[in-house]
């Protein structure tokens, strides 16, 4: 088989006959006989060199080889269904709609974006929104992607301090660091002082830049000497979850936590206490210039955010530099 030819017609038969264990199944599905599933399969066996299936009474199950293999196929037939999809729905729309990938770590997206999303759409109707929160390169320890003409995303949000991102990106939202917890919780426990929070449950999130230990010392707390309740829970956004039903009190950041506090769901025992923390940064990185689509999103982010730190108080704290 030449390099560039795909035998199309026998990779559909196999994915259909992998996906029901049967050739007579995909064969009605197909609107074939089982023969000539059979021939079909056999044709691609011999394209490729392995086996697929192994005959069992009167049914197939797949070798090593075909269960590897179905699974790439499978991939491969979700992303040709999706794109397929969506060329046809911009037709419909008479190719107005653009795509525009977002890509940012998973807390972020849902404690800032999300709540936001439905006004982000309203606002760019004609603009197909694709959000990728796997948080898979946005470590801060990372640098974003190069410059790329295919990058897996129009617009990162990534998260650190400027010596790691300020050469590469533009400050987005900065950060404060400092406890939240429900009212209904602050008023059960009579938190009234830092010392308090040695007789109630600490919410931990490993990767938090402010950890308990460090605020806690801070305040001149000597943890070494007491038994603390703690429980630790990662990402962000579970840790904020928690807080809000009343299962402990978290150190978060108030870029993650604005919409409990703003709805009233969380609030902060010691708002003269708080730390600071980095800040969210936003990098383009395709090496053309922007497509008007991408712009748009791009400006409306920077609004949205910076209408957010106006009305935060703590939020406009700068960022120390690095």
């Amino acid at each position: 088989m030449a390099e560039r030819v795909l035998p199309l017609r026998g990779i559909a038969v196999f994915e259909a006959a992998a996906r029901s264990s049967s050739f007579q199944i995909a064969a009605d599905e197909l609107n074939l006989t089982p023969s000539a599933v059979s021939h079909q399969i056999r044709l691609l066996e011999e394209i490729i060199g392995v086996r697929l299936f192994d005959r069992v009474g009167r049914g197939v199950i797949l070798t090593p080889d075909g269960a590897e293999y179905a699974l790439s196929v499978r991939q491969g037939l979700g992303r040709l269904r999706t794109a397929t999809s969506d060329i046809r729905a911009r037709g419909k729309k008479g190719g107005s709609l653009e795509v525009v990938r977002l890509e940012m770590p998973p807390s972020f997206a849902r404690c800032w974006l999300v709540p936001r999303l439905a006004d982000l759409m309203s606002e760019l109707p004609n603009i197909d929104i694709r959000l990728n929160a796997q948080g898979n390169y946005l470590h801060a320890n990372r640098s974003p992607f190069p410059e790329l003409a295919d990058a897996p995303a129009d617009v990162q949000i990534v998260y650190g301090d400027k010596g790691t991102w300020g050469d590469k990106a533009s400050l987005l939202l900065t950060e404060v660091y400092q406890p939240y917890c429900t009212p209904s919780f602050l008023k059960q426990y009579n938190i009234r002082q830092p010392d308090d929070l040695l007789l109630v449950r600490l919410i931990r999130t490993a990767l938090n830049i402010v950890s308990w230990d460090e605020w806690l010392n801070l305040q001149g707390i000597d943890i070494a000497g007491n038994s603390m309740g703690t429980v630790q829970m990662d990402p962000s956004h579970l840790a904020i979850k928690a807080a809000s039903d009343d299962v402990g009190i978290i150190l978060e950041s108030s870029a993650l936590v604005a919409q409990e506090v703003a709805d009233g769901t969380l609030i902060a025992p010691f708002p003269t206490l708080s730390r600071p923390g980095v800040g969210y940064w936003m990098y383009t990185p395709s090496a053309h210039s922007l497509r008007p689509c991408v712009e748009a999103v791009r400006n409306w982010l920077v609004a949205i955010a910076a209408d957010r730190q106006g009305d935060d108080g703590a939020c406009n704290d700068r960022v120390p530099k690095s």
